[in-house]
């Protein structure tokens, strides 16, 4: 089973509903992950783990009884890098900028590409090389929830679910 840790302030408390609201269209079961805030996490061996990180959590996390874990950052928020980096997690960063993993091409009302700039090594060693794709979304959607959700779905493998351009 996949854990994914949402670090949100209580401002930013939609974020984890939208989250896995969006993830849940992807998953062919319910059971498939588990979604929590991370300052409610307590370390024990979890085979997978993806903290997804829009603002600092209230307390330090530990991840090292994990056998995967990966972070998935908002690179805007220095902070919040510098948090990430003290918990020595690999990161997926995930903004406008050149040097961000995930990043988005264009963006419209109903459209977006995502544009995978470097290789991700996925959940199952597997690997996702750069590349851009384009969506189709039904209504507005907050880029980083975007970005974050795209990683998430590239880690899992599931990056065919992208490739359908609906997300």
């Amino acid at each position: 089973m996949l854990t994914i840790l949402a670090a949100a302030s209580e401002d930013d408390k939609h974020f984890s509903d939208a989250l896995a609201g969006v993830l849940h269209k992807h998953f062919a079961q319910h059971s498939d992950f588990m979604l929590c805030n991370i300052d409610a996490y307590n370390a024990n061996k979890m085979d997978k783990v993806v903290a997804v990180y829009k603002s600092t959590p209230l307390k330090a996390t530990s991840f090292e009884l994990a056998a995967f874990a990966v972070a998935v950052v908002d690179s805007q928020n220095k902070a919040l890098l510098e948090h990430v980096s003290a918990t020595r997690l690999p990161a997926i960063t995930c903004g406008l900028a050149a040097r961000d993993t995930i990043s988005l091409s264009s963006m419209t009302t109903h459209s977006t590409v995502i544009d995978l700039r470097r290789g991700i090594t996925c959940l199952d060693n597997s690997h996702a090389e750069p590349q851009e794709i384009p969506l189709r979304t039904s209504a507005p959607i907050d880029s980083f929830l975007l970005m974050s959700a795209a990683a998430i779905l590239i880690l899992c493998g599931k990056i065919d679910c992208l490739k359908e351009g609906f997300i």
